[in-house]
């Protein structure tokens, strides 16, 4: 596999993109797609050209997904030729998958197939024929996760994202799929009705339609997706912001079952708390590939914090949505930095990484804030719009679309921030009325004074 990714990926430079909706990722993926055929279209070349230095009279070609066989044969049991000929031009189809692993194996069954034609030894064999040649026939779910990640990455670069997802995506087919039935379409389909939740039944038909894939197994699912309930969600004022920071430091020092050497661990969550308040952050941004100390940078001009290039949407400088909240948070207090560095970083391991963000989720529950991490990112996507930050900034220092800001992050847009802005725009309206009306008084008044001026200067007497 190591080989492959050298082979294949070593040059491929996956885009960078701010958009983490079905539309940003399909980017990713063509382009991967679109990578991977040319360089599996380049070795199908050489071979073909090894083929023909050989003087071995068949070539490979890749159709529909498969890597076949073409070469003039004998003439097919039953099968006629126009021109009264005994031999005819025949593509051979034996399953074979269109990727490395499978061009290896078509070289050599194309070398093996020159020879009997060769020798003048061919004849239609049951092989040759396509009679029971299904790929992967058989398989039970079990064997499969065996060879799962060996095949995920055959057609992808391995990232530290790509190596996270395949982790996710192995972890619900623990889960939902891992036993010893055969891998077929109603198999999968008995255990995707399983999943009895909106969000389980869309992990399980993602994963399957990826299995499926892998396998060449022709399937569609749409049928099986349950209907989304939406939950509300509790997006706190800038107010409730501001007071529940203190929560930490109220629980950690005065709880009896922490430590007297923990009690100042409190000074982390609030410094996690405050950056996603602040700057909206997802929290893995916060602990993977970021530079904390640019928040301390005397070049760092405008408070920004950098996300690293090895996250969700790449690499983006983030301009703090409520920059008085940087002090007040204590955000440029670098003891906490190298604290956080120390016990929250963990370079390119996904499984650490997801553990120590349950942890600072866990957290805000343990303290009694009676919301999320996310949520806190939610409030600022509706600050924003309060705010009259254009949409495309506001999206881009959120680090999504626009798409996604305006479709996802905008329906927690509630009652209380609606009164708000009708608020805030009737003020508006009100300012504008008022200044027009001092402008009509103003104009009237120059009006007058200007023809008093002119009275005056014709020494005419005012009656």
């Amino acid at each position: 596999m190591e080989d492959i990714q050298d082979k294949v990926f070593a040059d491929f430079e996956v885009p960078t993109t701010c958009d983490g909706s079905y539309r940003g990722m399909k980017k990713i993926a063509d382009a991967t797609q679109k990578h991977f055929e040319m360089k599996l279209n380049q070795e199908l070349d050489q071979i073909n050209s090894r083929l023909k230095s050989g003087k071995t009279k068949v070539s490979l070609v890749s159709i529909g997904g498969g890597i076949q066989l073409r070469a003039t044969l004998p003439l097919k049991p039953g099968d006629t030729h126009k021109q009264g000929r005994s031999r005819r031009q025949y593509t051979i189809s034996l399953g074979i998958p269109a990727n490395f692993d499978g061009l290896k194996t078509a070289e050599e069954e194309a070398y093996e197939l020159g020879k009997l034609i060769a020798r003048q030894t061919f004849t239609w064999t049951d092989k040759y024929l396509g009679v029971n040649t299904k790929r992967n026939q058989g398989i039970t779910f079990r064997e499969f996760y065996e060879m799962f990640e060996k095949l995920y990455f055959q057609n992808r670069k391995k990232t530290r994202k790509s190596i996270g997802t395949i982790q996710g995506h192995k972890k619900v087919y623990r889960q939902r799929f891992l036993s010893d039935l055969s891998i077929t379409k109603n198999n999968f389909r008995e255990l995707i009705l399983k999943a009895d939740t909106y969000s389980t039944r869309i992990k399980a038909i993602s994963v399957a339609s990826i299995v499926c894939n892998l396998l060449d197994i022709s399937v569609d699912f749409s049928d099986l997706f349950l209907e989304k309930q939406v939950k509300q969600r509790y997006i706190p004022s800038d107010d409730e912001i501001q007071v529940y920071a203190s929560q930490f430091k109220k629980h950690y020092e005065s709880a009896k079952f922490i430590e007297q050497a923990r009690k100042d661990r409190w000074k982390i969550y609030q410094f996690f708390y405050g950056l996603i308040a602040v700057y909206g952050l997802r929290p893995r941004e916060i602990i993977n590939d970021s530079n904390l100390y640019w928040l301390i940078s005397p070049d760092n001009k405008n408070s920004t914090f950098k996300v690293g290039s090895d996250n969700k949407t790449g690499y983006r400088e983030v301009f703090p949505f409520v920059p008085e909240w940087i002090e007040l948070f204590e955000l440029k207090n670098q003891s906490v930095f190298d604290w956080v560095k120390k016990d929250f970083f963990c370079d390119g391991d996904n499984e650490k990484q997801r553990r120590k963000i349950d942890l600072i989720s866990r957290n805000f529950r343990i303290v009694g804030i009676p919301f999320t991490p996310y949520d806190l990112r939610h409030a600022c996507a509706i600050r924003a719009h309060l705010q009259g930050i254009p949409i495309k900034a506001a999206a881009d220092n959120l680090g999504h679309s626009v798409e996604m800001h305006t479709k996802v992050y905008q329906k927690w847009f509630g009652l209380e921030n609606r009164r708000k802005a009708f608020n805030q725009a009737f003020e508006e309206i009100s300012e504008v009325e008022q200044l027009k009306y001092k402008l009509r008084l103003a104009t009237e008044r120059i009006t007058e004074l200007e023809l008093e001026n002119s009275r005056l200067r014709l020494c005419i007497p005012f009656k």
